[in-house]
C-alpha cells in the first residue's frame, strides 16, 4: 500500500499519533473554541513503575542521528526523566533503553503521466458592418493540449527495535519492534528541483516510531490539546482582514470542546449537506477558469458557446438569474441554472475551505472515538477540498496506527487522493444510492 503525503507539522502530529492510541480518553470542556483538551489513562503495557531511563545504545544505520532524537524526545516528555548518566543499581525507578535500526531504505522512482490541459483560447476577428466600419467581434475556443508531466515517487520505510532492560541488564522489561513507511510525490519541474533530501522523511518516520514507542511505555497519565478548525467567514467589504470563522462550524465547535458530540458531527455535517445558498453580497464571475471548469462538470457545447457571450464580466445576486435567462433557453436554464452559478461564485474557494474544515474536524472527533475508517474518509475528503499536508498526514497517521502499510505493494494505490475517491464506509452520514 501506498501514501501520498508532501511534508510533515510535528507538532499537529503529536498531537494526532498520541490521541489516535489512546484506546478511551477522558475529556474536560476547555474555554477554547478549538481546542479539545484530553486525559489520557496509560497504556495496558506501560511501564508501571519506571520513569526514568538512561540511553545506552542505538545500532544500525543512522543510529547516531536516531540515537540524538531518541534523547530529545524522552526529554520533551514531562512525565519521563531522561538519565544522562549511567544510574546506581540501587535506582528502582530507572531503567536501559537500546533500539536497533532493523530497516531503513529509501527509493526514489521516476515516471511520466500523460495529461491534458484545457485553456480558453480568444480570437478576434475584424468584420464589416452594414455602415462600411470595421467591428471586432470576440470569439473563443477551447484548446486541449497533451503533454507529460513527470513525477517521481518517493518511498521510505523503516523499523526500529526498542528495548529495556533493568540496570543490571539481566532483565528485559520490554521489547517492542515500530514500524512506518511513506510515499511521497513530486509533480512537475519546478517541484521536482527543489525536492528535499530523502533524510529529512527518514528522520520524521523515526520521531514518529519514537513517540510511538514512548507513549506505549509512560506510565502516567497524559493531557493532550486536540486543535479543531473554525472555517472562514470574512466580514464583507474588510478585504479578508475580519474573519471570525464559519458560523455553524464554531457553533458545533462548542459542542465538541463540551463532550457534546453527537450535536457537533451533526453540526458539521450540516455544513456540508445544506441547501447551497447565495449571500445577498455574492458575485459571480466569469473567467477562463470558470468556463474550463463547466466544460469539465458536462456542460453541454452549445450552452458554453451561449455564456462565453458574457465572458469577462460579473453580476450581484439580483442580476445573475436575469442574465442568464436572457442567454439560455427555457430548459436549458431550469437544468444548469444552479451549476453555472455554483462554478461562477466568487465565494465558491471560501466554500471549499469550509467544506475541508468542516470534514477535517469530523475526522478529528471519529479518530478520538477510535471510529478510525470514518476519520480516514473525512480527513481524505478535507484534502480533496483543500489539498494540504496537515489533512494528508492526519490520512497517513491513520494508516500506520491500523498497520496498513507495505512499501513493497507497487501493484496498490492507497493515497490520500485514491482513498477520497472510494465510496463512504458504513456510518457516514451520505451514502451512494443503491439498486
Amino acid at each position: 500500500m501506498k501514501f501520498l503525503i508532501s511534508a510533515f507539522s510535528n507538532q499537529f502530529f503529536r498531537i494526532s499519533l498520541r490521541a489516535a492510541l489512546l484506546p478511551a480518553v477522558i475529556l474536560t470542556a476547555g474555554c477554547s473554541v478549538t481546542q479539545i483538551y484530553l486525559e489520557a489513562p496509560p497504556p495496558p503495557d506501560a511501564l508501571s513503575e519506571i520513569n526514568s531511563f538512561h540511553v545506552n545504545q542505538v545500532e544500525g544505520e543512522q543510529s547516531a542521528l536516531f540515537s540524538k532524537i531518541l534523547i530529545h524526545e524522552l526529554d520533551q516528555f514531562p512525565q519521563l526523566k531522561y538519565l544522562a548518566v549511567f544510574p546506581e543499581v540501587s535506582k528502582t525507578n530507572a531503567a536501559v533503553l537500546s533500539a536497533e535500526v532493523r530497516r531503513y531504505s529509501t527509493n526514489d522512482e521516476e515516471k511520466t503521466l500523460t495529461q491534458t490541459h484545457i485553456s480558453l483560447v480568444e480570437h478576434k476577428v475584424l468584420q464589416e458592418n452594414p455602415s462600411g466600419l470595421n467591428v471586432i467581434r470576440r470569439t473563443f475556443e477551447f484548446e486541449e493540449k497533451i503533454y507529460s508531466e513527470r513525477i517521481i515517487q518517493r518511498t521510505s520505510d523503516l523499523e526500529i527495535a526498542f528495548k529495556v532492560t533493568n540496570i543490571a541488564g539481566d532483565k528485559t522489561l520490554y521489547f517492542k519492534v515500530e514500524n512506518a513507511s511513506i510515499e511521497q510525490s513530486y509533480r512537475g519541474e519546478e517541484i521536482i528541483l527543489l525536492i528535499p533530501d530523502s533524510g529529512d522523511a527518514m528522520i520524521h518516520l523515526a520521531q514518529l516510531l519514537i513517540l510511538k514507542f514512548l507513549d506505549r511505555i509512560n506510565p502516567e497519565q497524559n493531557e493532550h490539546v486536540v486543535e479543531l478548525e473554525k472555517g472562514t467567514n470574512p466580514v464583507p467589504f474588510t478585504f479578508g482582514l475580519l474573519d471570525f470563522g464559519h458560523p455553524r462550524i464554531i457553533r458545533s465547535n462548542h459542542f465538541a470542546t463540551g463532550n457534546r458530540y453527537d450535536l457537533a458531527l451533526k453540526g458539521w455535517n450540516y455544513v456540508l449537506f445544506e441547501p447551497r445558498t447565495y449571500p445577498e453580497f455574492e458575485r459571480f464571475i466569469f473567467t477562463d477558469e470558470v468556463y474550463i471548469l463547466l466544460k469539465k462538470s458536462g456542460l453541454p457545447q452549445t450552452t458554453l458557446r451561449s455564456l462565453l457571450e458574457i465572458h469577462g464580466k460579473s453580476f450581484d445576486h439580483n442580476e445573475i438569474n436575469i442574465v442568464l435567462s436572457g442567454l439560455l433557453p427555457n430548459q436549458d436554464f431550469k437544468r444548469y441554472v444552479q451549476i453555472i452559478k455554483s462554478h461562477s461564485r466568487f465565494s465558491q474557494n471560501i466554500n471549499g475551505l469550509n467544506y475541508a474544515a468542516a470534514h477535517y474536524n469530523l475526522g478529528v472527533v471519529f479518530q478520538l472515538r477510535n471510529e478510525l475508517e470514518l476519520a480516514a474518509y473525512h480527513f481524505s475528503q478535507a484534502n480533496a477540498y483543500n489539498p494540504q499536508e496537515k489533512y494528508s498526514q492526519a490520512w497517513t497517521d491513520l494508516q500506520h496506527l491500523k498497520g496498513e502499510y507495505n512499501p513493497l505493494a507497487s501493484m496498490m494505490d492507497h493515497s490520500v487522493e485514491s482513498y477520497g475517491k472510494l465510496p463512504p464506509p458504513e456510518g457516514a452520514l451520505l451514502q451512494p444510492k443503491t439498486n
